[in-house]
């Protein structure tokens, strides 16, 4: 046997046992994308560095922060706001989430829940975990503050009271004095309570951040007024000094938000501006505040993806390693690093999928080539199986691309659907921002599409566009999509000539025309003019005339989030319900069926993407998502076309699926802050 049959026999039996073991999600997407919300490093490891993310858990790095690996797997929220490492027992990790606070052992590879004293909040407290002693000091959204004996195998919890139904954005400690920051100003716990303590502050108390160590004192930032030193002798607070000058063009005052004093540098000290300020800046004092400097160097890595950012994006944390020179800062798109003490920061990518991910599709003719349309990045490409990716965004507003669709007659041809920052709508009116390329994405013709806007049925409308779909029978007609404001059929070049009946209502027979996503219709080759709907608060829907007349098919006043074919078997369909259930239908949705996935069927736990994979009959993967950005439930894989399902195993948090399809090696899965991923075809 010559070694490259060796080789590939060898292969496929280890692809075989891999699959008999249970089917593997692989990283195949690319670093940032995504808000970057706290960061720790390890005391007694400085290589183990961990960043927290607003939908998508943790990221742990065993090499300083170079490389990352997320976790997160039993977190029962996906926001994290703070992170903090016991200095005296490595690997010690606690992460306070927007549910609950949890504790690893081994550096957050794994989690153990502690207790609810969750933080939920667009704007997260910056140093919100304290180690005290043998205790975690843990501040919390409303309900105040809690100490923990971590250390303890059963740690207790204790309230500290005095701060309950405040909002605590800070806790910092001062030898034995643990101080507080609040909206109301500073709090400074006296005889087991937390008191005020807000001499000296005047007016403005909005204090937004604070930090101390023992050789510089102890700071805080208040939001307009910026920075304040306390002086313990006389128990008042007093400017340091000026503050910070601001570059020609930015808006005066500036807000602040963001603190950091690094330990192993007495007298260091960065102060960002606030997230709703800009230009979003980061400044450093090596004089204890008197005076500030601008820092403005911040270098995209070479290697790391294009990114709609070019620098800095609104700062939310900042780590420092124990030697003085390493400092981490975390921003609303990044993770940056410096090894000179703050002067210059390098981005850091690998490993950081922290991006949302709306819709993907393949490119026939290009087994290589994968696309995802997703927030805020826009239409991202890759042309070698996710190896490296390209923004392809010429001629496109800035903003989320919610669809992509590419003819399967001419693969140049192309429509994406977007969602910019600033829609501009005139009242009354929606307008569906349509674009389309005919030179495979190298420049992009906007064709946007006004309809009226109509009143939504109730809060699970979002009013937003939802999906695109090409007529199989015409590709110069397109399908959209909308939560709550119709669907459409345009004919593209009719638009193009500004023709008044380029554009029409088609979703008029439906009771409730709400579409979830992408994967909300259907439209078949095989059957041209059929049509099946999935609608949220209106069931399954069908049409045999192109969306002239509609009947209703299945789970009437349900909600219903995605639909499949199988390729494999023509007729063969899958919906996605709520309580992870699914509808069955082997007639091309004309009567249906119902599944269900496997184990507990919480009530905030939807079916909201599934593929089936054309190269594999039989295999289809089906995601759960969650309301309320909650934990979800994962993926789910079927070998028999969807008669029996078992789940994924993964060390990932528990984040929502929004998009899965078939792509170069197996089928890709996209998730709701974990970018994307690939489910091998272990042929």
């Amino acid at each position: 046997m010559n070694r490259l049959v060796l080789f590939v026999a060898l292969f496929l039996a280890h692809s075989l046992v891999a699959w008999a073991a249970g089917p593997a999600l692989i990283p195949s997407g690319y670093g940032g994308g995504g808000r970057f919300t706290a960061l720790a490093v390890d005391p007694g490891d400085p290589n183990r560095v961990v960043a927290g993310s607003d939908v998508a858990g943790l990221f742990v790095s065993r090499d300083g922060g170079d490389t990352f690996a997320p976790r997160g797997a039993g977190l029962g929220g996906l926001a994290v706001a703070g992170l903090a490492f016991d200095p005296g027992r490595p690997g010690t990790l606690a992460v306070l989430t927007d549910e609950g606070l949890y504790l690893s052992r081994d550096g957050g590879d794994t989690l153990a829940r502690l207790g609810d004293m969750g933080y939920g909040d667009r704007f997260f407290g910056s140093h919100l975990l304290v180690p005290l002693g043998d205790d975690l000091l843990v501040a919390t959204r409303s309900r105040g503050v809690f100490r923990v004996a971590w250390r303890q195998a059963a740690p207790a919890v204790t309230p500290v009271p005095g701060l309950e139904g405040r909002k605590v954005n800070s806790l910092a400690r001062l030898g034995d004095d643990l101080f507080a920051a609040t909206p109301a100003g500073a709090f400074v716990v006296r005889d087991g309570r937390f008191v005020a303590a807000n001499a000296g502050l005047g007016a403005g108390r909005n204090l937004t951040d604070m930090a101390a160590t023992p050789e510089s004192g102890l700071f805080a930032v208040e939001e307009r007024s910026g920075l304040w030193r306390y002086d313990a002798e006389k128990n008042t607070w007093e400017r340091p000094g000026p503050l910070p000058g601001l570059p020609p063009g930015a808006k005066s005052p500036a807000r602040f938000k963001a603190l950091g004093l690094d330990p192993a540098a007495p007298g260091r000290v960065f102060l960002a501006t606030h997230p709703d300020y800009w230009p979003y800046l980061l400044f450093v004092s090596d004089n204890g505040g008197q005076r500030f400097s601008p820092v403005t160097a911040f270098t995209l890595a070479p290697d790391g993806p294009p990114n709609y950012p070019t620098g800095l994006e609104s700062v939310e944390a900042l780590a420092f390693g124990p030697d003085g020179k390493t400092v981490f800062v975390a921003d609303w798109w990044n993770l940056w690093k410096s090894r000179d003490g703050g002067n210059r920061f390098e981005q850091r990518h690998k490993g950081l999928q922290n991006t949302v991910v709306n819709a993907l599709a393949s490119v026939p003719g290009q087994p290589e080539a994968i696309l995802a349309a997703t927030a805020d990045n826009g239409l991202m490409v890759s042309s070698d199986a996710g190896t490296t990716w390209a923004r392809s965004m010429a001629g496109v507003v800035d903003g989320h691309v919610k669809d992509i669709r590419i003819s399967p007659k001419d693969p140049a041809k192309r429509y994406l659907l977007a969602e910019p920052w600033k829609s501009g709508d005139a009242a009354g009116t929606r307008t569906l921002h349509l674009y389309r390329t005919l030179d495979g994405g190298a420049s992009w013709q906007a064709l946007p599409v006004t309809v009226p806007a109509r009143t939504l049925p109730g809060a699970f409308a979002s009013g937003r566009p939802t999906l695109l779909v090409i007529d199989p029978a015409d590709d110069d007609a397109v399908m959209l999509g909308t939560g709550g404001h119709g669907l459409f059929r345009v004919d593209v070049p009719a638009l193009i000539r500004g023709e008044a009946s380029a554009v029409a209502d088609i979703g008029r027979g439906l009771s409730r025309p709400v579409f979830f996503g992408p994967q909300s219709l259907l439209a078949f080759a095989e059957k041209p003019g059929l049509l099946v709907a999935a609608t949220v608060s209106g069931g399954i829907w069908r049409s045999l005339d192109g969306g002239h007349t509609w009947t209703a098919a299945a789970a009437p006043g349900g909600f219903v989030f995605c639909l499949a074919a199988d390729p494999s078997r023509p007729g063969h369909l899958l919906a996605g319900l709520p309580e992870k259930r699914l509808l069955e239908s082997q007639d091309y949705g004309a009567s249906w069926k119902e599944r269900a996935l496997p184990g507990a069927r919480p009530p905030h736990i939807p079916v909201q993407a599934m593929a089936f994979d054309p190269a594999r009959p039989g295999l289809v993967a089906v995601g759960t998502s969650a309301y309320d950005n909650k934990a979800a439930d994962g993926l789910y894989v079927s070998r028999d076309g969807g008669a029996t399902f078992s789940r994924v195993a993964t060390e990932t948090a528990p984040v929502g699926v929004t998009a899965i399809s078939p792509g170069p090696g197996g089928l890709w899965v996209g998730f709701n802050g974990l970018g994307l991923w690939r489910l091998p075809d272990g042929r």
